[in-house]
Order: structure tokens, then C-alpha cells, then sequence
């Protein structure tokens, strides 16, 4: 997690250790100006009095504070009672983990005791007959793996992550690996990011932290920080995971929206030993394999199995794919595809069969509806969790991290991988949307769900998941976003209403504090113009444009008619971006070399020489400019197939390549095109889509504005307007 900053030190929801919950009521005595001699003073004639001594070892960290020294040190602050819920909620959260932890730590085992199974390492399914593990293929990248992970006299510690696809054998690999270097080592194999996190002060030696599937861990919250990672590596330890392509990428690689954990994220994988693991075998470790097959069946049936790889025949992918696509039933099929569809959007945590039931209604059919969801789920299960020759299934039981419990079902990762790209563009059905941002209850998908349905101008949804993360688990940024969605749909009642909770929540959350003030000041900005909007086509386009984006634009305008031209620049920029083509021509024509070049180029860009020629009739040098080299072939070309093929593949983890895409979509006037990649959630999308509308005319300004405000339904129909109670 993010370390607490001076701003955030007395947000309980942040503290994620004693230590920290201690500096966080410490931060909360300073704002009140009590010392622990005071604080002892003036309880102690009360019930609970409060004894420096007590006080120190908890605010310091050494214990963990008791419950009811807790509400008693609150009640000396003069916290209000209702706030009081947010510091025992702190308080349970690091005594469950620490519960956790004491409990794995009496029953850890070394590591050559370890299951494979239980280290994530797939099943071979391709022989029944043979229970223990399929004979290990040597591979070409095996020397520098074991180099990475010896250790040296420096008894520092090792961070090694593994990347490569789905059922590329990563795991087996890092298994076979730390069994040779490390096997009499201790093992933690955490269940949750907060695990990892209580070691960081007080690390072990000679144990191996597996962390398979590292991005469980990377997109929780808290999400597992630089400096865990450093603490664990100051004592001879090994820290090892795995991570998709995919997952490495968009992790690794600098965001738009980048965030403090996102920073932090791409830090801590900058400090591991990356070892990529390809998708099929080399010849040399194809030469290995066959002779490896003269002993172990298995092998020999996945190097005569010639549509998929070697590893991932073992690993069960084409038999999963087929279990989908030969589902014997509805229900079967539609079981899988949410469970796929929701990890298409974000979802990490197992899904209940409470969720599965309300999502599966929006995919089957009208007729198989009617029987009841106890029903669909008894005729779905067999097939959707029968291991397919061994222990691989579509989707997979998964606990709670504690003994003996079911939390739900996680779909299998090479399964995930077939589907997120088969069902890339579909629409996700209301009753998935519904089920996942009602239904869940970890932060970390909530904020990925919010994510999901932004990307696709699904806002309704976003604002359920945003409104759970602020009521439910005190996420400030949550709240400020809400906010601002609101505020979008002209609801400022309601959003001011937020940044008021939230500041009474966490007065220093200044954040929320700016956005309160501007909103305000927005609201009276908004309320002068009403009036004349309505018969103004003019006003209400300025006022949709100070409620889309915070009046941005307007003031830009304001500030380029007084003469300041770097506003005016900008203020270019935008219109470019929102494919605001009348109002650049306008300018253009009131003789503005800014605004007529960015004209020009948007010209040349979507292949509009008739518009260009139009231009340069009329005097337009910058228009004539670019019409010679469209003529002289001096211009490259829009874009072919192969192109948008490649982009496509890498949109959905390079920002870059998203960026690209819809640009180029946008140049070729491919409306489709951008609805696809909308519907795919691509970064970008949405607005390159808006633009288009614009720039074409294919909507009215005034319909542009309610989608960037509204959004579509689940079906991708516009969203009915909301019943409104703040006017």
C-alpha cells in the first residue's frame, strides 16, 4: 500500500498494521493537542482510565490497541460517535490478519513438503491414469531462472517474477526451480495482500514467499508496496510470482490516469529479475521433450496434439474450450461466460453462487428463465466445476483463506484468457453489471468494476460501485469521483451533498475540499445561465460545456477572447478533441493560424481533401500546405488491416497502442470500429467515439452532451434520463 502521508496519517481506513493504526491515533491526539500525560490526566477518574504507559506500546505499535481503549482514547479526542466505526473497523481488519498470520506461521511447512497443486501448478489432464506430475521438460530459460534466485554472501534477499501467457507452464517452472535451490526453505503462501504486509517490519529468513498469480496481489487494497517487497529482500529470503503478458504490461507501463499505487506498482516490479516465458517450446526444448515422451505418455499425447502448445495441452486449455463451447446445457454455458465476463471486466475474487444465479439471468434465453435459480445452478454445476480428466475445471472452488470454507468460483486463467479475446467487443448484460457492483465485497474490484463501466459510458454502474467504495470502505478518491459524476448530470445537490460527507469524514481531505468549493461556484454559474438556456442553442451548449468538464472550456474561451494566446492554443486543442469542427472553423475564418492549422491537419488526417480544397479556395495557406502534400503522396497512410490487428492486440494493455487505435478509427470515420472498442472498455474509445458524432454530425450537440453525461443502458441504447430531485 501507499505509505501514510502527513495529509491521510488519522484516515483509519488506510491502516493496514498495529504500527500504522498507532501512527494514525497519533496523528489524531497532535490534531487535538493531547499529550499522553493530558490524556491520562483527564480519564482518570473515569471507568476506563487511560494509562500513559498503556497508551504508549499500542500508539507506538509494540500492541495491538484493545477495543474498548480504543472508543475511550476516541471519545478524549471528541470523535463524534458515528465516526467512530471506521477505527474499530481498522482495528478488526489488522486482528483478523494478524490472526492470520499467527495461525500460518504455526503450520508452516518447508517447501519440498509443499503440494504442487497447492502452489497453482495445473493438472495434467491428458491421462487419467497417472496422478503425480507430468515429467519435467527443461527449459532454455531454466539457467538464468536458478541464477536469479540463488543467493550470495550479501544474505539479501531475491524478487524474481516469471511472465509469460496462460498455461505456458510458469509455474511448474519456478516450482522445479526453487525445489533445487531452496527445497528445505520455509513457505508462505499468503491468502491476501494484508499477509504479505505484516512481515515487511519483522521479515523472516530462508523462506520462499510464492506469490503465483502476483496481480492478485499488485490490484488489491491494499495492494502489495515497494516497500514490503524491500522488507522481505533485507533478510535471505526468495520472493517469487507470476504474471501475464498482459498483466506486466499495463503494470509496468506509464498510465494516463497513473495513480500513487500505480507508481508505486510499476517501482516494485522495476526492482524484480524478469524472466519471460514464451508460448510454445523451442526445438531445443522440443528435442527434450520427445525423449522425455518414451517415458511419460503424457507428453507424447500433447506433442501429437497440434492446436495448442505443448504446456497447454497438459495444462487442459483446448479441453476447456470445448467444455464451453460443447456446453450440454444453457445454464452450464451461461454459468461460465459470467464468471469469464466478469473477469473480463476486473473481477479477481471468486464469485458466490448468489451473484453467478442474478448475473446468468441476462444470458439465457426468455424460455429458460422460468425455472428457478436453484434450478439453473444444479443443471450448470456438474458440467461448469467437473475436472475435465484430472483436476482442471471451467471454474475452479475457491476458499476464503480460512479452512474448510467456500467463498465461490474463479474461472480457469487459460479459460479467462480464450474468452476475454473471443468475447472482447459483446455487451456485458445488465444483470452481470448489476449482480457484480450490488454483490461484491472487495474494494479492489469495485474500483476495477468503476473502471470497466466508465471505459463503456456505462455511468449508472460506475456510480453504484463508486458509491459502495465511499460508503462502504471510506475511499475518499471514490467519493470525489462520484462527485464529479454527479455534477456531470447537473445533480449538485447531490454531489455537493458527497464532499460534505466526506469532509466531515476526513476534514483534511483537501481534495474534496477544492472539488466542494468548485462545485459551489459551478452550481451559481450553472443557475445564471438556466434561464436563457432554454431558447439559446448557444447558452445551452456553453452550459453542457461547463458541466462536462468542470468549466474548462468555457473559461479557455474567456481568457483567449481577452488576447492570452496559450489559452487560446489550448483551447484549439480541446475542440480538436471533441471534434468540434464548426466552432475551429470559425475561428479559422476570423483569421486565428492556430486554430486554421489544427484544421488543416484534422483535414488531411480523416482524408477530407473536398473540405481542404474549400479552404484553400478561400484563401487558406495552412490548408493549401497540406493539400500539396496530400497531392505529392508526402502524406503516410491512414491504415491498413494488419495495422488494426496489431493495435487491437495490444490496446487492451498499452495505453499507447489504445491511443492509436482509436485515433486511427477516428481518422477512418469507422464508427463501428470505435463502438467495438468501447464496448471492448479500450482506453480512449469512449471520447474518440463522442467526436465523431461531433465531427460528423451524426448526433445533435445536444445528444452528445447527454451521452457524455448519462451514458448508455447496458444494451447500449441511451440511458432514460433520471428522476431528478435537485431542481
Amino acid at each position: 500500500m501507499s505509505p501514510l502521508t502527513p495529509e491521510s496519517m488519522f484516515d483509519p481506513a488506510r491502516a493496514r498494521t498495529r504500527a500504522e493504526l498507532g501512527a494514525a491515533l497519533n496523528a489524531l491526539r497532535d490534531t487535538r493537542g493531547l499529550s499522553l500525560t493530558e490524556i491520562e490526566r483527564r480519564t482518570r477518574d473515569r471507568p476506563l482510565p487511560l494509562k500513559k504507559t498503556t497508551m504508549s506500546a499500542a500508539l507506538n505499535g509494540r500492541t495491538l490497541i484493545s477495543a474498548r481503549i480504543l472508543l475511550a482514547l476516541l471519545v478524549v479526542c471528541d470523535v463524534p460517535e458515528p465516526s467512530h466505526r471506521p477505527w474499530l473497523d481498522a482495528r478488526q481488519r489488522i486482528g483478523a490478519a494478524e490472526r492470520r498470520i499467527a495461525a500460518r506461521r504455526s503450520t508452516l511447512d518447508r517447501f519440498d513438503a509443499a503440494l504442487p497443486r497447492a502452489l497453482g501448478i495445473h493438472s495434467a489432464i491428458v491421462d487419467r491414469a497417472a496422478d503425480d506430475l507430468p515429467t519435467y521438460v527443461e527449459r532454455d530459460f531454466d539457467f538464468l531462472l536458478r541464477a536469479a534466485l540463488a543467493t550470495d554472501s550479501t544474505n539479501r534477499g531475491r524478487f524474481v517474477v516469471l511472465v509469460g501467457g496462460s498455461s505456458t507452464g510458469k509455474t511448474r517452472s519456478l516450482y522445479e526451480a526453487v525445489l533445487e535451490v531452496a527445497p528445505n526453505w520455509w513457505l508462505v503462501l499468503p491468502g491476501k495482500t494484508e499477509e504479505l504486509l505484516q512481515f515487511r517490519h519483522e521479515p523472516p529468513s530462508r523462506t520462499v514467499f510464492w506469490l503465483d498469480e502476483l496481480q492478485l496481489y499488485l490490484g488489491s487494497r491494499p495492494h502489495l508496496s515497494t516497500d514490503c517487497i524491500r522488507g522481505l529482500l533485507s533478510k535471505p529470503n526468495i520472493v517469487v510470482g507470476t504474471l501475464w503478458p498482459d498483466q506486466y504490461d499495463a503494470r509496468s507501463t506509464l498510465g494516463v490516469r497513473d495513480t500513487d499505487e500505480a507508481a508505486d506498482v510499476r517501482r516494485l516490479l522495476q526492482i524484480a529479475t524478469i524472466i519471460d516465458v514464451p508460448d510454445a517450446f523451442t526445438q531445443a526444448e522440443l528435442h527434450d521433450a520427445d525423449h522425455k515422451a518414451t517415458r511419460d505418455n503424457r507428453i507424447r499425447i500433447a506433442l501429437d496434439t497440434t492446436d495448442a502448445g505443448v504446456t497447454q495441452v497438459l495444462a487442459g486449455g483446448p479441453a476447456l474450450v470445448r467444455a464451453w463451447v460443447n456446453a450440454p446445457n444453457v445454464y452450464a454455458k451461461a454459468m461460465i461466460t459470467v464468471a469469464a465476463d466478469a473477469h473480463r471486466l476486473g473481477v479477481q475474487s471468486p464469485l458466490n453462487e448468489d451473484t453467478l444465479a442474478a448475473a446468468m439471468f441476462g444470458y439465457l434465453p426468455g424460455q429458460y428463465r422460468v425455472a428457478a435459480q436453484d434450478v439453473w445452478l444444479g443443471q450448470a454445476r456438474p458440467h461448469a466445476t467437473r475436472p475435465l480428466r484430472g483436476d482442471v475445471a471451467p471454474l475452479r472452488r475457491m476458499d476464503d483463506g480460512r479452512p474448510g470454507t467456500f467463498a465461490g468460483y474463479i474461472v480457469a486463467d487459460y479459460l479467462a484468457q480464450h474468452l476475454g479475446r473471443h468475447r472482447r467487443t459483446e455487451r456485458v448484460p445488465h444483470e452481470a453489471w448489476h449482480a457484480l457492483v450490488t454483490q461484491l465485497k472487495r474494494p479492489a474490484d469495485l474500483r476495477r468494476l468503476a473502471d470497466s463501466a466508465t471505459a463503456r459510458l456505462r455511468f449508472v454502474y460506475a456510480e453504484t460501485a463508486l458509491e459502495r467504495l465511499a460508503n462502504d470502505f471510506y475511499d475518499g478518491a471514490a467519493a470525489t469521483e462520484l462527485a464529479q459524476l454527479l455534477i456531470r448530470q447537473d445533480r449538485f445537490e447531490s454531489g455537493i451533498r458527497i464532499l460534505r460527507w466526506r469532509l466531515q469524514t476526513d476534514p483534511r481531505d483537501r481534495t474534496a475540499g477544492w472539488h466542494l468549493i468548485r462545485a459551489q461556484e459551478l452550481w451559481d454559474q450553472v443557475e445564471r445561465l438556466r434561464p436563457a438556456a432554454a431558447a439559446d442553442p448557444a447558452v445551452r451548449q456553453r452550459l453542457d460545456d461547463i458541466l462536462a468538464d468542470g468549466g474548462v472550456l468555457d473559461g479557455l474561451r474567456q481568457r483567449a477572447a481577452t488576447g492570452d494566446m496559450p489559452a487560446g492554443e489550448d483551447l484549439v486543442d480541446r475542440l480538436v478533441h471533441l471534434g468540434r469542427l464548426r466552432e475551429l472553423e470559425e475561428r479559422a475564418n476570423h483569421g486565428q493560424t492556430y486554430a486554421a492549422e489544427a484544421l488543416a491537419d484534422l483535414y488531411l488526417a480523416r482524408g477530407d481533401l473536398d473540405r481542404l480544397e474549400a479552404r484553400v479556395r478561400a484563401g487558406d495557406q495552412a490548408a493549401n500546405l497540406r493539400l500539396s502534400k496530400a497531392h505529392a503522396g508526402d502524406v503516410h497512410p491512414v491504415g491498413d488491416a494488419s495495422q488494426l490487428a496489431a493495435l487491437r492486440t495490444a490496446a487492451g494493455t498499452d495505453p499507447e497502442a489504445a491511443r492509436q487505435l482509436c485515433a486511427l478509427l477516428f481518422a477512418l470515420r469507422d464508427v463501428a470500429g470505435l463502438q467495438a472498442e468501447l464496448e471492448a472498455g479500450t482506453l480512449g474509445a469512449a471520447d474518440r467515439l463522442l467526436a465523431l458524432y461531433t465531427a460528423d454530425e451524426l448526433k445533435t450537440p445536444a445528444q452528445v452532451a447527454y451521452l457524455r453525461a448519462f451514458g448508455l443502458s447496458a444494451d447500449g441504447t441511451p440511458l432514460p434520463p433520471p428522476i431528478r430531485k435537485d431542481h
